[in-house]
């Protein structure tokens, strides 16, 4: 998932004086989307079954997918989420050598996507099928956040503010799995106007 940052400079607007860039925005490159933006990249763990985010790494635009995800395992070691995750999926960007090495130190099993089940002819079709199920729901959430969040855009400059801005749209995504559940409309709990509005 990327976070991309809608132009480099301010538009001078609402600011007096020069605009500047974001010292921390680099640029990337969105091999999906098949175009280069100015931002950042955050890496996400999202539960496949009720959808609650369960931790973020934010990095420059620049840096490789890859990178995000052992600081991603440490990270939910350190706040005790780990235990609760037995499989991890993702796309083939994650699928290294090492990312596998230490998914095999936290004996949990490793569902990314191999090279041979990435494309559109991927070689082996029925487990790239199997594992796409439960990625497409989880890529739906990114969708939906986008649309109801403002995710993936912010006006924010610096990294550690873009952490901020994304901390509170997560901690509003799950602040509301959480009401819907208690309120007893869990089908719900993407759409806050079904949720509060509606019926």
């Amino acid at each position: 998932m990327m976070i991309t940052i809608p132009c480099l400079f301010f538009s001078g607007r609402f600011k007096k004086g020069k605009p500047y860039p974001d010292p921390d925005a680099k640029i990337g490159y969105c091999t999906a989307k098949k175009r280069a933006f100015v931002g950042y990249r955050a890496t996400i763990i999202i539960g496949s079954e009720k959808m609650p985010i369960l931790d973020y790494h934010l990095t420059p635009a620049n840096r490789h997918d890859s990178g995000a995800f052992i600081p991603l395992l440490l990270s939910m070691e350190e706040h005790e989420t780990l235990p609760r995750v037995g499989a991890f999926y993702g796309d083939n960007a994650y699928f290294t050598i090492k990312n596998r090495a230490w998914l095999e130190f936290y004996e949990k099993s490793c569902k990314l996507h191999s090279n041979d089940e990435s494309g559109k002819n991927p070689k082996n079709r029925h487990s790239a099928k199997k594992k796409s199920r439960v990625r497409s729901k989880v890529e739906s959430t990114f969708g939906i956040m986008e649309k109801n969040y403002n995710f993936g855009r912010t006006q924010l400059r610096g990294i550690d503010n873009v952490k901020i801005d994304m901390c509170l749209k997560f901690s509003a995504w799950n602040n509301f799995f959480l009401l819907s559940y208690f309120m007893e409309r869990f089908e719900d709990c993407i759409s806050l106007r079904r949720l509060f509005y509606e019926n």
